[in-house]
């Protein structure tokens, strides 16, 4: 999880500019390593890559209400499922599950689509890094499929 953090793209206006991209990084790999909680690397987020820095400051949609919190939980869900797939490829394995969550509502698109049911590990890995690296969005269900999506990735024994 923490070489994908550190290396692989992150789409987005609110780390655009200056050392934002590299300040987020360094807030994400901190939460990965327990050495801040969730409600700390928000605060972190918030402080550190704070609207009137950036050059979107302007823009409502970069910065809508609760912004550093999506980011963080999304970014970090993100990284976390994209580092249990890789991994499962690189075993060879082909097919991982996706548990229903007690979090989500069962009305949701990805606890209709997702939850309860095996997929194909490859398919879902493209998903992600098409939206997550990319910035090619589309309207298909992935992991994490909106900000404060609790589904995660996991393997099949």
């Amino acid at each position: 999880m923490l070489a994908l953090i550190s290396t692989n793209k992150i789409s987005g206006k609110v780390t655009e500019g200056g050392d934002r991209l590299d300040k987020f990084r360094q807030i994400l790999s901190r939460l990965t390593n327990d050495q801040l909680s969730l409600h700390e690397a928000i605060r972190e987020v918030e402080h550190q890559l704070s609207r009137h820095l950036s050059i979107h400051a302007g823009s409502n949609q970069v910065f809508a209400s609760n912004w550093a919190e999506r980011l963080v939980r999304t970014q970090f869900s993100r990284f976390y499922n994209q580092a249990v797939l890789e991994s499962e490829i690189a075993k060879g394995k082909n097919e991982c599950y996706v548990p229903p969550s007690s979090q989500e509502q069962a009305t949701s698109q990805c606890s209709q689509t997702l939850a309860g049911r095996s997929h194909d590990v490859s398919h879902l890995l493209k998903l992600l890094v098409t939206s997550y690296e990319d910035g090619k969005w589309d309207k298909s269900p992935k992991i994490p499929d909106h900000p404060h999506c609790t589904h995660v990735v996991k393997p099949i024994s």
